[in-house]
């Protein structure tokens, strides 16, 4: 079903002259009708690059060039597109592969593509609204989801057409435990039905499940095998930077008593409404909660209860449609978010959101720029050392891969200093190298007494809070130590 042999890829230069690297080089890959792959490689090794050329995305609109032959069911896919329908993709931020108005659009759309009669088309709707549990959602316009909702429908869009290859990358990326177990279900029913699959993935049980891997490294890739007998070898795995076992993380606990003085942040019967054509959709359900200073809390929950929603009002992203706000004891008010800035740090769910500037340097000095911070080149340059992106600082954050553009938002919110730190899903997106940097920057905020506020999927992180606040719903129905909290989170799951 899919044949690459000898492939080698290189984007084209920005300026004239420039050299650019290979990042494919003589990859070679055979897989069987009906066969599942999952790819590992740390940050960089070019696996989305890879799922690119598999759906014949590149280089006809990537740029670069290619050598090699590509052949997917039969079809040369570096000559011409591939048939509508034959191949889907799934990419890692899979947001921007969303363009219809609604949920059910979004599912409707390939299917119309591919000229299928009216009642087949709204049979597949509703078949894929069901399975990807979609069905409350279907008029909501994409862009309203949260992300691991987002996730949800790129792939039962992807999934309703039955292509005869689905390429993944990274498909777990964001979703909760239930998410995960669902959209596993579901690439397993699939698999099933005859489709070849191959996974793009950082995840080792992601790997394991699948049974079959292969690794990429540095562009070259390697055959596949069992993957029994590749993770088991978890001092290799670690050494290039596919995992990092729990029992290597640094210390996370308290290292000083909570501090005293006003709550770092204080929330009084928080309520917040989206517009929607329908009228209103109510996100959160008047909340209430005080954060001393100091303190880590993970936030933890479904996707789509409102986790996001409650943290953007911290920094006055979002304001209260009832309800106020207060932050180092001072109510927010009409306060802008840039004057905010100097209190709160913020990192968001997907980086590019928050990527502007033309190059890595210029995106980590721009807040210490901004704040008038003394010694603000050699802070900068401290960072970049610390987040290993000394080598990449003189580029664009833009065509810089999902993980790279993670590393980079998490130093530029790491150069600001600011007291209090929120950060929406940071590991999502990280490989083991990446994981440990954040983790080590997470366990000197700890140090210092800065208070951190983290929305996470990941249990294990959320284990090492102080707290654990669970929502659901845009309701707070848990909130305590995390032994008491997350034992009853995973009852419910």
């Amino acid at each position: 079903m899919i044949h690459l042999d000898d492939i080698s890829f290189t984007y084209a230069a920005r300026h004239r002259g420039e050299h650019t690297p290979e990042v494919l080089k003589g990859c070679t890959l055979h897989v069987e009708a009906g066969q599942a792959l999952a790819v590992m490689g740390a940050t960089g090794a070019g696996k989305s690059t890879l799922s690119y050329v598999l759906a014949g995305l590149a280089p006809r609109h990537t740029g670069g060039r290619l050598s090699g032959s590509v052949v997917i069911s039969g079809h040369n896919v570096a000559e011409t597109p591939p048939p509508i329908g034959s191949v889907g993709l799934l990419f890692q931020d899979a947001a921007t592969q969303l363009f219809n108005t609604t949920v059910e659009d979004e599912i409707a759309w390939g299917l119309e593509a591919m000229g299928l009669p009216p009642g087949e088309i709204g049979e597949r709707v509703r078949a894929s609204l069901a399975r990807f549990e979609l069905e409350p959602d279907r008029r909501r316009p994409p862009w309203a989801l949260s992300g691991g909702q987002q996730k949800r429908l790129a792939l039962a869009a992807l999934s309703a057409m039955r292509p005869r290859v689905l390429i993944l990358d990274e498909p777990w990326g964001g979703l909760d435990p239930h998410g995960r177990s669902d959209v596993h279900a579901a690439i397993e029913s699939l698999q099933a039905a005859g489709t070849t699959l191959v996974l793009m993935t950082l995840r080792v049980e992601t790997a394991a499940r699948i049974g079959t891997v292969a690794t990429l490294h540095d562009g070259e890739l390697s055959e596949p095998a069992a993957a029994v007998d590749l993770l088991a070898d978890e001092a290799a795995l670690i050494a290039s930077g596919l995992y990092l076992p729990t029992s290597a993380w640094p210390g996370l606990g308290p290292v000083h008593p909570l501090q005293d003085g006003p709550p770092a942040i204080e929330i009084r019967s928080l309520e917040f409404h989206y517009p929607s054509e329908s009228g209103d959709t109510k996100a959160l359900h008047g909340i209430d909660l005080t954060i001393p200073p100091g303190q880590f809390v993970a936030v933890v929950g479904p996707n789509g209860a409102g986790k996001s929603t409650l943290v953007r009002h911290f920094n006055g992203l979002l304001r209260p449609t009832h309800g106020t706000v207060s932050v180092l004891g001072q109510p927010i008010g009409r306060r802008s978010t840039g004057e905010m800035a100097r209190q709160i740090g913020f990192l968001f769910q997907r980086p590019e959101q928050q990527l502007f500037a033309p190059t890595v340097r210029e995106e980590v000095a721009y807040g210490p720029t901004q704040l008038g911070m003394e010694k603000a080149d050699d802070h900068v340059q401290q960072v970049l050392r610390r987040f290993g992106l000394e080598t990449v600082a003189d580029s664009p954050p833009a065509l810089l891969g999902y993980g790279a553009q993670r590393t980079v938002t998490l130093a530029a919110l790491a150069a600001l200093s600011t007291p209090i730190v929120v950060l929406d899903e940071p590991t999502v997106g990280l490989d083991g190298h990446g994981l440990m940097q954040l983790l080590t920057w997470l366990s000197d905020l700890r140090a210092s007494g800065v208070t951190i506020v983290l929305i996470t999927h990941e249990m294990a992180l959320a284990a090492r809070a102080d707290r654990v606040i669970a929502l659901e719903a845009g309701r707070v129905v848990n909130d305590g130590p995390p032994a008491t909290v997350l034992t009853e989170q995973l009852k419910g799951e």
